[in-house]
């Protein structure tokens, strides 16, 4: 793990779906800061206010705007950011959207589907995070 980067970023439209994944990890047992954006744009501030401190991204799939594939796309062509693992979280089972994801970012660190349960989530966020 990036010792410089010690904090999560959840990316998600929805409050609630923010919420859930905090009280998640928290219930995991996860030390990380917990840093949120509400879209893309937002987490682009947040990720170059705290650049070398994110170790994870959990990134919603659909959001208004910037998609979280267009985010994505964004920081991967970014050399201090393209590091960032990322985790794709969606509502979409659907394989086209998993198959879009992977084509956007192979090395994706993990593909979440909502409603998800914690142990899906742990066994993602084990290479990145404090427990």
């Amino acid at each position: 793990m990036n010792e410089n980067g010690m904090k999560i970023l959840i990316v998600d439209d929805s409050l609630l779906d923010r919420k859930l994944l905090c009280k998640t990890l928290q219930n995991l047992g996860v030390k990380n800061e917990v840093l949120q954006a509400d879209h893309g744009e937002a987490a682009l501030g947040v990720i170059a206010r705290n650049l070398n401190g994110i170790s994870l991204m959990f990134c919603d799939y659909q959001m208004p705007n910037m998609s979280g594939l267009e985010l994505m796309e964004g920081l991967l062509k970014v050399p201090d950011t393209s590091r960032i693992p990322i985790v794709m979280v969606t509502a979409s089972s659907a394989e086209e959207s998993r198959k879009a994801a992977y084509a956007v970012n192979p090395a994706l660190a993990g593909y979440v589907i909502k409603p998800y349960k914690p142990d899906e989530v742990l066994a993602v966020i084990k290479p990145y995070v404090r427990l």
